[in-house]
């Protein structure tokens, strides 16, 4: 008998992502698993769009009022199967691979000390659907203080909860905080493995398709834009406490932090924000001799940065070249 995956995939306008998304999850080779759609009070037809997968019984749909990414998660988690033993989530605009769910379980179910399995996202743009890069398949056990460190770096791995599967009872307590839109999931993943201390178990292979899209949370700009730097307060201090090694990588985000909210703002009309453009860039060059001095930001990045120090408007052609 194979262990039941509840797969949690929080859905929100997305009537011309939908279809593509589920249909990866309906060609699974690992076919034990209950799929919880929420319904996160959708306008257009993305309702109806999951309500036609509703004839295959490992698909259910919940519906609700809009509460948002973290708030339609922890729905998820309140209807969580009892028989379940893993949770995964897939974010309704973005796909799978066929054996997404087969990759990640083999992986997870390798050492007992292991709380969740991590593999490579693809990413793509807007749809377009690229070839996957060469990949080992091999597995590595990270410790959860090399976990956290993989998590803060991002070039392995995310900070998003997705392309990992996570022992149900090793989450099942947690949720996902509603009080910020953006990088909340980083919060979530930070408390878990702070909290639990386990280890992990990387898979060497890109099973989920990330579509970067104009338009959705992490492209858009409005007031909880801020909200990166916020969580980003929180995590820092907490992860330092428990793995004081990893400064250089906490110091780095939280650079990374002023900077990606800076590079978003600049490029929104020149009229909004000014005031927080001001105050952006004045810590950002307050910060410059770290930021200089850190190995994990890019010559590119470093040259962005000096430039600043010049004008907000060479700062910004430069960054351009990269858009």
């Amino acid at each position: 008998m194979t262990e039941l995956i509840s797969i949690i995939v929080p859905i929100y306008n997305v009537e011309e992502y939908l279809k593509d998304c589920l249909d990866s999850i309906q060609k699974q080779t690992y076919q034990n698993y209950d799929c919880i759609m929420i319904n996160d009070g959708s306008t257009d037809s993305s309702r109806e769009i999951a309500e036609t997968y509703l004839v295959d019984s490992r698909f259910r749909l919940i519906n609700q009022d809009n509460q948002g990414l973290s708030a339609a998660r922890n729905t998820g988690f309140r209807n969580l199967k009892e028989e379940s033993s893993f949770v995964a989530f897939v974010d309704s605009d973005d796909f799978i691979t066929n054996d997404y769910l087969e990759t990640l379980i083999s992986a997870v179910k390798s050492d007992i000390s292991v709380g969740f399995s991590v593999a490579r996202l693809h990413h793509v743009k807007n749809g377009q659907v690229t070839d996957l890069p060469e990949f080992s398949g091999q597995e590595s056990i990270w410790s959860a203080e090399q976990t956290m460190k993989e998590l803060l770096m991002t070039t392995r791995t995310s900070f998003f909860p997705v392309a990992k599967l996570f022992k149900k009872e090793l989450i099942e307590d947690f949720k996902f905080s509603t009080d910020y839109h953006l990088a909340e999931d980083a919060l979530f993943l930070t408390e878990v493995l702070l909290e639990t201390k386990c280890k992990s178990v990387f898979i060497d292979k890109p099973i989920y398709y990330y579509d970067h899209r104009e338009g959705s949370a992490t492209t858009s700009v409005n007031s909880h834009v801020f909200d990166t730097i916020e969580v980003y307060k929180i995590i820092i201090p907490k992860v330092y406490q428990c793995f004081p090694q990893l400064k250089p990588e906490l110091v780095n985000r939280e650079s990374w932090s002023y900077i990606t909210v800076y590079d978003k703002i600049i490029f929104t009309d020149s009229t909004e924000y000014k005031k927080e453009k001001t105050q952006l860039r004045k810590w950002i060059l307050s910060h410059i001799t770290e930021i200089l001095r850190d190995p994990y930001f890019t010559s590119f990045r470093k040259i962005a940065i000096l430039s600043l120090r010049i004008s907000p408007w060479i700062y910004r052609q430069i960054v351009g070249l990269n858009k």
